[in-house]
């Protein structure tokens, strides 16, 4: 049985590596991808107050709430996908050194 559980704490060695390596490619694009809508964020809400106050063009101002919407949610997905991958390598971490 010690053998077994050996085994699979090597096994899962390579399986830790490899998460490992996505995540910090799933930390760097996420970090890159916040200061990039974090610029977007602004020029969208000068956008959304110009064209509210100069033109009353209220589907224009909709289009890009929803445009502003999507660029929030997208790194909402990219933050849910770090976590996940961060929670998953700490279970096998503490697996290999239990």
């Amino acid at each position: 049985m010690f053998i077994l559980k050996l085994a699979g704490k090597i096994l899962l060695l390579p399986v830790w590596l490899i998460l490992f390596v996505i995540g910090l490619a799933v930390k760097m694009t996420v970090q890159t991808y916040a200061v990039v809508r974090g610029i977007l964020g602004f020029i969208f809400t000068l956008l959304i107050i110009a064209t509210a106050y100069c033109y009353h063009d209220w589907v224009q101002v909709a289009f890009l709430f929803v445009l502003s919407t999507i660029l929030y949610l997208i790194l909402f997905a990219g933050v849910v996908v770090d976590t996940v991958l961060d929670m998953t390598r700490e279970c096998i971490i503490d697996f290999i050194l239990s």
